[in-house]
C-alpha cells in the first residue's frame, strides 16, 4: 500500500498476515465493512486479476458482475481478491489482500488509536474464520519427518527385533516366552498404524481447513469434521479399520514366515 501523506506530520503502519482464512461471500462483505468503518467518505476499490486483467469496482457485488461479463472463464474459481479504501486526505487507510494462501491486512492512520484498533478487529474476525500465524508449510514438514520416523522404527523392529536379534531368533525365543512376541507385534503394529493413520487424518484435517476464497457462496462453520463430505467421514472410519487388519495380517505372516 502506498504511504499516504498525513498533514499532521506522523503515521503509524501495521501490517499483519494470516494463513488459512475461510472466507465466503457474506463474510468478505462483513470484513470489507469493518475494514471502512472510521475512515470518513472512503475511497473504496475492490478488486481481482483475472488473467492479465484487472477488474474494479467500488463494491463486490458490482465487481462480481463486472468479472462475471468480462471475464466469465474463471467462473466461481477466484484467484485473488483486495480491497482498498481511504480518507480523500488519506489520513487513514486500509488494504486487504486475499489469496488461496494467505490474507495481508495493512492499517495506516495519523489516529494510533483507530490503526491498532481497526487490525485488532479485522484480526479477531479472521481468526473466527480460521486464520493463523505459520504457514502450513512448516506443518507439512513436521508430518513427513513424522512419517519417516514411525515407519523406520516398525521395520527396524520387525527386522532386527527388539534387542538387535533377527527376527528369526526372535521368533525361537518367543516359543518360551509368549509375552515378548506379543510385545514386539505390538510396537510394529502401533509404529506401522501410527505412522500410517497420522498423515491420513493430516490430509482430511488441512483439506477441511485449508483457505478458502468463495465470492459466490458462504462457507460453512464448526468443526473440521463437520466439514468433510459424507464420502470423506466413511473414509475416515473404514480407513483405519482396514489399515490395522492389513498391518496386523502382514506382521502376523511376517512371524510365521521367518519364524519357523
Amino acid at each position: 500500500m502506498t504511504t499516504p501523506t498525513s498533514p499532521s506530520g506522523q503515521q503509524t503502519d501495521l501490517r499483519k498476515i494470516f494463513y488459512q482464512c475461510r472466507l465466503g461471500k457474506d463474510d468478505l462483505e462483513r470484513m470489507f465493512a469493518m475494514a471502512c468503518e472510521g475512515i470518513p467518505v472512503p475511497d473504496v476499490k475492490i478488486s481481482t486479476v483475472a488473467g492479465n486483467t484487472r477488474f474494479w469496482k467500488a463494491s463486490l457485488q458490482d465487481l462480481i458482475s463486472a468479472v462475471h461479463s468480462g471475464a466469465p472463464e474463471i467462473g466461481e474459481h477466484w484467484a485473488n481478491l483486495s480491497l482498498e479504501a481511504s480518507t480523500p486526505s488519506q489520513e487513514r487507510g486500509v488494504k486487504i489482500v486475499i489469496d488461496k494462501e494467505r490474507t495481508e491486512v495493512e492499517v495506516s492512520g495519523s489516529d494510533t488509536t483507530w490503526a491498532f484498533g481497526q487490525i485488532a478487529r479485522v484480526e479477531k474476525f479472521l481468526m473466527s474464520r480460521g486464520a493463523v500465524f505459520s504457514s502450513p508449510r512448516y506443518e507439512d514438514a513436521v508430518m513427513y519427518v513424522a512419517i519417516l520416523f514411525f515407519l523406520g522404527l516398525g521395520t527396524f523392529i520387525l527386522i532386527h527385533g527388539l534387542d538387535g536379534e533377527s527376527i528369526s531368533d526372535c521368533m525361537e525365543r518367543a516359543k518360551s516366552s509368549t509375552r515378548d512376541a506379543k510385545i514386539g507385534n505390538f510396537l510394529i503394529i502401533f509404529t506401522y498404524t501410527f505412522g500410517t493413520l497420522f498423515p491420513f487424518y493430516q490430509i482430511l484435517k488441512r483439506k477441511a481447513l485449508r483457505a478458502r476464497l468463495n465470492v459466490h457462496t458462504n462457507i460453512p462453520t464448526g468443526s473440521w469434521w463437520s466439514r468433510l463430505s459424507t464420502a470423506e467421514q466413511i473414509a475416515a472410519v473404514g480407513v483405519p479399520i482396514a489399515a490395522l487388519a492389513t498391518i496386523g495380517a502382514l506382521v502376523t505372516t511376517a512371524n510365521d514366515l521367518w519364524g519357523k
